[in-house]
């Protein structure tokens, strides 16, 4: 009977691990969403390098963020497998999902509104926000994962 029991997929511990399993699932899968949809975005319309006297376009963006929204991806994965196994951090995986939603919002709409620098005669037009919010998100991404295990306290 008490092997019975401990496979009873009806019991108490049993419903709590499935429910924590779930959510952190969720929450996971909306955290790495919140991420390739800014990185969409900003790939899309984010402003070219535009150079040379034929004013020459070069979407630098659709280029250098799919890089940096796998490293923002990998952090965040990394930072989720580790507050995975308990339902008492539910809160915590939740801010940690909100957190990077806000910080690809913020990356999202820096890269794409700011304004870019002209040099030159043949004006040479750089947006700096395209080559460095993404970078500067996924190290934020990263950032918010420390700190969301950090809140975890570390015990088991």
């Amino acid at each position: 009977m008490a092997t019975s029991e401990l496979h009873d997929r009806g019991s108490p511990e049993r419903r709590q691990h499935t429910t924590a399993d779930r959510s952190w699932m969720l929450w996971a899968t909306i955290g790495i969403g919140d991420i390739w949809v800014a990185v969409l975005l900003i790939s899309v319309f984010a402003p070219d390098l535009v150079s040379g006297s034929e004013q020459q376009h070069l979407p630098v963006a659709a280029f250098t963020t799919w890089f940096w929204g796998g490293i923002g991806t990998t952090v965040y994965l990394l930072a989720m497998s580790r507050l995975r196994g308990s339902a008492a951090w539910e809160p915590i995986w939740i801010g940690l999902t909100v957190g990077t939603f806000a910080v690809w919002a913020v990356a999202t709409v820096l890269a794409i509104t700011l304004p870019v620098m002209e040099t030159g005669s043949d004006p040479t037009r750089i947006p700096f926000a395209a080559f460095f919010a993404p970078a500067a998100a996924a190290l934020f991404t990263a950032l918010a994962g420390l700190i969301a295990n950090l809140f975890r306290g570390g015990s088991r």
